[in-house]
């Protein structure tokens, strides 16, 4: 028979238990870059207060001037793991051995090329969102796709799944082309996942919705990031902690549940309203639903 005591505790849980209800089905993750200029004042200090806060997966965005196995020790020590590493494509076009390596000792099961080649340097003084737009041709993006072909070949070898992290020049037009569209469909599924920047996506235009019920096959990483306003004529994009700006999340996570997104990163960009790290805590909360 239960107790008056039992009858309240089971009460108190049956009410606790929807605000606890988590919102994303993703260990908690973020990218690095989110806290660079932290990590570069403190570097494990700033891991330990990431781990305090709940995250437990990160992506990685350069090393921080320490060696691929400092660099996990210390997330070991902090009670992280690596999940996933950005290159940009120069960075793997010039050195693709190095940029696997480094990926493969973090102990990733990902490596990401964040950004594309263009032939022609970038226009200074702009944007960079802006300036990578125009620098690339529908040439750039055609030899851009067959790299990550072949560089997806050799991390498949390390076993490792490359992945491409899109920006807003990849909803571009390029000779009436979209860049994101040639991308998935001249890039080989075998070798070349994408990471949905869910943020990026949304500012150029596109519904990261329907991507993720159109192509959810390809897509095996996010971005979980909020913009402030929708669009921007101006390419002026604010981001801001998760479900404080425009990005449906009750939509876009249950439509990347669907199709089988295997882990998911939160990131925001500067410049920050708050400390970083609150901004965390907040984005934290919202995919836990406290």
């Amino acid at each position: 028979m239960l107790s008056r005591r039992s009858l309240l505790a089971a009460g108190m849980a049956a009410v606790a238990t929807p605000a606890l209800a988590t919102r994303s089905p993703w260990p908690l993750g973020v990218q690095l870059w989110t806290a660079h200029a932290q990590l570069a004042a403190d570097f494990e200090a700033t891991l330990r207060s990431i781990a305090e806060i709940g995250y437990r997966r990160v992506e990685a965005a350069g090393l921080h001037g320490r060696t691929p196995d400092t660099f996990r020790k210390a997330l070991e020590a902090a009670g992280l793991s690596c999940d996933s590493a950005h290159v940009s494509m120069p960075d793997l076009r010039d050195d693709p051995d190095r940029a696997i390596c480094v990926a493969r000792d973090l102990g990733a099961r990902y490596l990401v090329c964040s950004s594309p080649a263009p032939v022609r340097p970038l226009q200074k003084g702009i944007d960079w969102n802006t300036a990578l737009a125009r620098a690339m041709t529908l040439d750039d993006w055609k030899h851009n796709a067959d790299l990550l072909n072949r560089f997806g070949a050799r991390a498949a070898k390390a076993g490792l799944r490359l992945g491409y992290h899109n920006h807003l020049a990849e909803a571009g037009l390029y000779e009436g082309v979209r860049a994101y569209d040639l991308l998935l469909e001249r890039t080989q599924p075998d070798l070349v996942c994408m990471q949905l920047d869910v943020a990026w996506a949304a500012a150029g235009g596109l519904d990261p919705v329907t991507l993720l019920q159109k192509h959810g096959a390809r897509i095996a990483l996010l971005h979980l990031k909020d913009l402030a306003v929708k669009q921007d004529p101006g390419r002026s994009l604010t981001t801001v902690e998760l479900g404080r700006g425009t990005i449906d999340w009750s939509a876009v996570i249950p439509a990347a549940k669907a199709a089988g997104v295997r882990a998911a990163f939160v990131e925001q960009e500067a410049p920050f309203a708050r400390p970083v790290l609150e901004s965390l805590r907040i984005s934290r909360d919202f995919l836990s639903g406290a």
